[in-house]
């Protein structure tokens, strides 16, 4: 896989999950990495499209890109990288309040309970 910038692979998700009309997975390589590739494959990069995902929106509400994301890429961060970025996720939810949110978002049917023990404190808002 080809290693682009995080910025460009969230502008990218924005325009593609913004969109009226949603492309094809065959015909999406840019964008879907961050819903497909990264979170399994490269959990640092995938973390850092994250959060620049959320300084281009107003991530102070939930909204219906956040949904996509709580319930997409960083689900699937967590479900298959859990182990390796769970302190990343932490430090990112103590100290951003967009990422706080947008971790409040994720579904934890899948997750290690050890991920989601560590995270418990950041995620009492559910939405």
């Amino acid at each position: 896989m080809e290693t682009r910038p995080a910025s460009e692979i969230a502008e990218e998700w924005i325009e593609k999950w913004s969109a009226s009309e949603v492309p094809p997975l065959a015909a999406d390589v840019g964008a879907g990495a961050l819903d497909w590739e990264l979170p399994r494959e490269q959990p640092g990069l995938c973390l850092a499209a994250i959060v620049e995902f959320l300084d281009r929106i107003d991530a102070s509400t939930p909204n219906h890109l956040m949904g996509l994301l709580a319930a997409g890429p960083l689900e699937d961060l967590l479900f298959h990288s859990g182990p390796a970025v769970v302190d990343e996720v932490d430090l990112l939810a103590r100290r951003n309040p967009g990422f706080r949110l947008l971790l409040n978002g994720v579904w934890d049917s899948d997750i290690k309970p050890d991920i989601l023990a560590k995270l418990a404190k950041y995620r009492s808002s559910r939405w």
